[in-house]
């Protein structure tokens, strides 16, 4: 079966088949593999989604909230806890590396009034051979978020597009605790948000245009 692109519809099914006993999905092994789980993951709403980029680089995205909840890097997930086999307690997947970035808050994207929360609805993603493609629109206008690990593996490259109607207002990201951070354009047109990585204080920067 292709991972490369599946719809929102079937999104919520398992997409990796482990032999009996072996619960861990390892980590992407070169360019050209994504990997997802759709589960229960600490921190996040029910049926959040883990991707694993290429590099080790790997990242939970909550759709009720719009935005990447934190970043790990290492291996990807320990599925243990979240198939525990009959009358046992469901517990939350476990990561296999130390959060390097995290951030909070509603809707961090925000159109013209960074005090505005928009409503967020999620339409699905789309697997591409080093990073994901998210689907969603913000007060009904449509979004696609890119998401890609820097070269260096250093942060995530967050790119945003839209159409038409998405493109005559200021946009602005905005998670808990921080101030709200101004998009610029890169020279395609898109905007560009860059998240370094810190085990202590990560922060998610608007590349200078």
């Amino acid at each position: 079966m292709n991972l490369r692109s599946f719809s929102f519809l079937i999104s919520g099914l398992a997409f990796f088949v482990h032999a009996p006993g072996s619960l861990r999905a390892q980590p992407a092994l070169a360019p050209g593999e994504v990997l997802i789980e759709r589960t229960v993951l600490p921190d996040a709403h029910a049926s959040s989604f883990a991707f694993g980029l290429p590099g080790g680089i790997n990242f939970c995205y909550d759709p009720v909230r719009g935005g990447v909840n934190y970043a790990w890097t290492g291996g990807f997930l320990d599925l243990t806890n979240v198939r525990p086999g009959p009358g046992k307690l469901i517990k939350p997947a476990q990561l296999l590396g130390p959060i390097v970035a995290r951030e909070s808050g509603p809707a961090p994207l925000r159109r013209g009034d960074p005090a505005h929360i928009p409503v967020i609805e999620f339409k699905g993603y789309t697997l591409r051979s080093d990073s994901v493609e998210l689907r969603y629109t913000l007060d009904d206008t449509p979004v696609r978020e890119e998401i890609a690990a820097l070269s260096d593996g250093s942060g995530l490259r967050r790119t945003f597009r839209f159409d038409r109607s998405g493109t005559d207002a200021k946009w602005f990201y905005v998670t808990a605790g921080q101030p709200a951070t101004t998009l610029t354009a890169a020279a395609s047109g898109a905007l560009v948000l860059i998240t370094r990585f810190t085990p202590t204080s990560p922060a998610t920067t608007a590349p200078k245009p």
